[in-house]
């Protein structure tokens, strides 16, 4: 990801009114008593069972991967240029500009030539939705994967290793997206910094956090801690 000031927080796209109407008719408020739309965000008030007390308290209303790609395949997000789920909330991709657009396209590069080397069974996939729950599908910058290949997003079960390059998004990368793909059980993470020309390396996830990390030079070059033998060089990044 990347924009021009830093990003502390992102706002959701919000949902119109023919968005809702669409997503009440396909049924994707199951489980839900009541839902409305306001500011362009869904609440609701789910459904309880007999021998629970009774509750009205209202609480946002998480899409799944079936709501996102449902309002997708009926534009109502092209506005919005690229978009991804987290946390059930869609979110718009800022634009790329070439810091970020060239260390994102070398990096990807050098692993795809170095998995070659290594007669590896995984891929490289640039900007691609993954599946990694109901409510999360994101488009990670590079992701290494043992499934190209197919229909929809990439299943998160084959994903060795996930990159985002941040030009200006390093507390976002670092916090949500951190907490997203570590509840995925992503063995590898990197974000790479591109003001501190260094890599942020995280792994072993355990819950919703990586229990190991460490920050390396783009001089050193960056090895991967999960992936046998995976090296690329980064110093000229």
């Amino acid at each position: 990801m990347n924009v021009h000031a830093p990003i502390l927080h992102r706002d959701p796209v919000p949902l119109t009114v023919d968005d809702f109407v669409l997503l009440k008719r396909a049924g994707s408020f199951t489980g839900y008593g009541k839902v409305e739309l306001l500011d362009g965000e869904l609440s609701g008030v789910r459904l309880q069972d007999d021998d629970e007390p009774e509750y009205d308290g209202s609480e946002p209303v998480r899409l799944d991967g079936h709501a996102y790609r449902l309002l997708a395949d009926a534009g109502s997000l092209q506005n919005h240029g690229k978009t991804e789920l987290l946390d059930g909330a869609i979110y718009a991709m800022s634009p790329q500009y070439r810091p970020h657009g060239f260390v994102k396209d070398e990096i990807a590069y050098r692993l795809r030539r170095a998995l070659e080397a290594l007669g590896s069974s995984l891929d490289v996939a640039t900007e691609q939705s993954a599946a990694l729950s109901s409510f999360d599908e994101p488009q990670p910058d590079i992701m290494l994967t043992r499934e190209p290949r197919g229909e929809g997003p990439i299943p998160g079960a084959s994903i060795a290793l996930i990159c985002e390059v941040s030009a200006n998004t390093l507390a976002f990368d670092l916090r949500e997206k951190a907490r997203i793909y570590a509840q995925a059980s992503i063995p590898e993470y990197w974000v790479a910094d591109v003001g501190a020309k260094l890599v942020h390396q995280m792994w072993m996830p355990v819950g919703d956090r990586f229990t190991q990390s460490r920050d390396v030079s783009f001089d050193a070059g960056m090895k991967s801690t999960t992936i046998p033998g995976l090296m690329i060089l980064t110093a000229a990044l």
